[in-house]
């Protein structure tokens, strides 16, 4: 047996808190070590129990192992030696923690007598001076007490490895000065202690006394919220290292006395709860044993879990819950500390607050070190954010709301929060509106159609799966609506509650699952969510039928897909323009750019969008720039000279195609004019209407529209012909109607209030 090994081994159980294969193992050296003869391990392993049982709070066998440990080293004859002081004080220890004080002054005196015969061994000196002010304060002689301390925090101070042994002295003698009602210096004493001992990895068992310590002065400044938070993180460290001993009641007492005076313990939400916890636990552990790679890690609590979704309640706790964080980090990253990050994290406290920390096999991965790359591939399918029509209509918004649910506690270099943002965001409007189509049609074949034939037929089970398919499609509707991820079934409908214009659909579905007025709440679900698209400027259609609706829906996300490309193609050529005066604002501001043609191509019809991606398509694989094209036929009115300079390399305009051009403005010009005549602030802060208002600073809407028609194809022109004559047929406004998809992309409910607000 190898005493060395032991000791190390013992330690380590120790500092990782597990206390109860600690003690099996102790006891096993002990019963090895006496088969095999080896007193001097039998003393060593006895003086460890004997600590072990007195800080645990189990001082009958502490005493005991004591008793066994002296009487072992009488056997082999050990004398005045710093191995038998060092015995000795174990015991006396074990007697004032047992409350035999008058036993443990009788120890000190014995112990202080043979230390004079070895003055060199300061830290047995210093150990003495610790311990025995424990028995003075446990005999409430406070004086003597802080007088131990203070020579033991100066042997301590010049030592060159006593920083630990320092803190400890630090947090004995700030409890004798609270006693002592000295709290200011206290508290001077005290704050080095506790920044020594915080964020170690394992943290040291005395970190607790430290916490507690403070607690009591934050206690009687008054300030009894702040001392709970202290008593809180005192009793998680006691319990880790401890056990529920003596000292974790005492401290548990002075935690319900701060909370009566605070007005009360609160009631944390699992995110809130976890973030305390972080920032009592997680963040300074990071900070020492990390500090290098602050800015490679991300934390907080998202993914999986009615507390990332902020709906968790008292039934939440039985599972999966408790004191915990997610640690993210980049696959480097990863490889480089991913398992010493991962073990600073088992090491943490696993209560706080009373509650522990509870994780079954189905939750496991949830909580700790998590690869980011993972985190998406798991809630997102790929490793990454989503690229593409394709991979953003092969996701699931219940997986997506697991991106991008709950809270950031840190993240210093913004990337993970980030990621989090373009998820929330990136999803394509035509995605968006698929998964619109095909939710509305479930909807209504479910509610509008299958259930009442079932209830004809009087088929309830089918009647009630029917109902069932309805109320999560018309939920489900009611998110891509609000333009927010819809969470899994258990959370859903309580999510559907809290959306913005449409969150009275919850109430009626509630009173759909308790058979109340069944067919008019199918109704009025129905009828809001059609409202709602119209709003949105997804359909005009007065279909009421939500199967066919959705087909129209599903065709508006053709037509987009269709102008995402058109757009792409002209952002890529618009920053290619040369400006006379050099680059334009504009040419960097992408949101103010895709807003406006949005705008203009979201109400064209499928052909004549396809036309002009043909327009486009044909102009880059000759190499043309439509849009430079475009600005050179507007100089022609605002810049004469330099039109006549590019005029040749400009596309001819054949007589036939001006005219139908000249019609066409003829007809948007009027328009125009009437929008303007209602909307004047709006209208104002756009372009001036007609071609002599034209200046070199300044190209009005006619000259602008003049030049973009005339890049048009002789096909597209003629298309976009009868769609403006189809537009004025039907008496509507083709300016207005771009106006109002504009206003409402920036976030206006509609042209009125916009108006309101110019």
């Amino acid at each position: 047996m190898n005493v060395g090994e032991i000791l190390q081994r013992i330690d380590e159980l120790l500092h990782q808190c597990r206390l109860d294969e600690a003690e099996e193992y102790m006891n096993a050296c002990l019963e090895q070590a006496h088969s095999e003869g080896r007193t001097d391990i039998e003393i060593t392993i006895y003086n460890e129990l004997a600590g072990f049982y007195r800080d645990c709070g189990k001082f009958e066998q502490s005493l005991e192992c004591c008793r066994r440990s002296e009487e072992l080293l009488d056997i082999i004859g050990e004398g005045e030696t710093p191995r038998k002081c060092a015995a000795l004080l174990n015991s006396a220890n074990a007697c004032r923690a047992s409350g035999k004080l008058s036993d443990a002054y009788e120890y000190y005196d014995k112990i202080w007598d043979m230390l004079q015969k070895f003055p060199e061994e300061e830290g047995l000196l210093a150990s003495y001076y610790n311990n025995l002010s424990l028995l003075h304060q446990e005999a409430g002689r406070w004086e003597d007490a802080k007088g131990c301390l203070e020579k033991a925090l100066e042997i301590a101070e010049r030592s060159p490895d006593g920083e630990i042994r320092s803190a400890i002295s630090r947090s004995n003698l700030a409890v004798c000065l609270i006693r002592l009602h000295d709290c200011g210096r206290a508290k001077k004493v005290l704050a080095p202690a506790i920044e020594i001992f915080k964020g170690r990895s394992p943290s040291d068992f005395h970190y607790s006394a430290a916490l507690a310590a403070m607690g009591d002065i934050l206690f009687s400044e008054e300030k009894y919220a702040e001392a709970a938070e202290y008593y809180e993180a005192a009793l998680s460290e006691i319990e880790l290292h401890m056990g529920r001993n003596n000292f974790y009641d005492t401290v548990t007492g002075n935690l319900s006395a701060a909370y009566e005076k605070a007005g009360g313990r609160p009631v944390l939400k699992g995110a809130e709860l976890c973030r305390r916890y972080f920032e009592a636990f997680g963040r300074p552990m990071l900070r020492r044993n990390f500090p290098e790679y602050l800015d490679k890690i991300a934390c907080g609590l998202a993914g999986e879990g009615s507390e990332c979704l902020g709906f968790d309640d008292e039934l939440s706790a039985d599972h999966d819950f408790g004191p915990s964080f997610v640690i993210w980090v980049d696959d480097e990253t990863y490889e480089k500390i991913g398992t010493e990050l991962q073990a600073a994290y088992d090491l943490l406290p696993k209560t706080y607050m009373g509650i522990q920390r509870l994780i079954t096999p189905h939750g496991t991965g949830r909580t700790g070190v998590v690869r980011i790359s993972d985190f998406l591939r798991k809630f997102t399918g790929c490793g990454r954010v989503p690229e593409g029509l394709d991979e953003w209509l092969g996701t699931d918004d219940s997986l997506l709301a697991c991106a991008v649910n709950g809270e950031i506690y840190m993240d210093y270099s913004g990337e993970f929060e980030d990621i989090r943002r373009r998820i929330r965001v990136s999803q394509p409007e035509a995605v968006r509106i698929k998964k619109l189509a095909q939710q509305l049609a479930l909807a209504g074949q479910s509610g509008q159609y299958n259930y009442p034939r079932a209830l004809q037929r009087g088929d309830n089970a089918a009647a009630f799966v029917a109902l069932s398919d309805f109320m999560q499609s018309a939920a489900w509707a009611a998110h891509i609506l609000c333009k927010k991820y819809a969470p899994y079934s258990k959370w859903l409908f309580k999510s559907a509650g809290q959306l913005p214009r449409l969150g009275e659909i919850a109430d009626m579905i509630s009173d759909i699952s308790k058979g109340n007025d069944v067919q008019k709440n199918i109704e009025k679900i129905c009828l809001m969510l059609e409202d709602e698209v119209r709003y949105q400027l997804i359909t005009d259609s007065n279909e009421d039928f939500l199967p066919r609706l959705a087909e129209e829906i599903s065709a508006f996300a053709d037509r987009v897909i269709i102008s995402e490309e058109i757009i792409s193609m002209e952002w890529k050529w618009f920053d290619k323009v040369q400006n006379e005066g050099g680059r334009a604002d504009c040419q960097d501001d992408w949101e103010t750019f895709s807003i406006m043609r949005r705008s203009q191509y979201y109400c064209w019809n499928e052909e004549l969008l396809r036309s002009l991606l043909l327009d486009f398509r044909a102009a880059y694989d000759d190499g043309r720039n439509p849009i430079r094209e475009k600005y050179g036929y507007m100089m022609e009115s605002t810049a004469p000279a330099r039109f006549a300079e590019v005029r040749e390399s400009l596309p001819e305009i054949s007589e036939e195609k001006a005219a139908l051009r000249e019609a066409i403005i003829s007809i948007q010009v009027g328009w125009m004019e009437e929008f303007a005549a209602e909307f004047p602030k709006l209208a104002g802060g756009a372009r001036v209407i007609h071609t002599y208002e034209d200046t070199p600073l300044q190209t009005s809407y006619e000259t602008y529209l003049r030049g973009e028609l005339s890049t048009y194809s002789d096909m597209t022109l003629k298309l976009y012909g009868g769609f403006i004559v189809s537009v004025n047929n039907e008496e509507k406004n083709l300016a207005r109607m771009i106006m109002e998809r504009s206003v409402k992309m920036y976030g206006y409910g509609s042209l009125e209030e916009a108006e309101g607000k110019a």
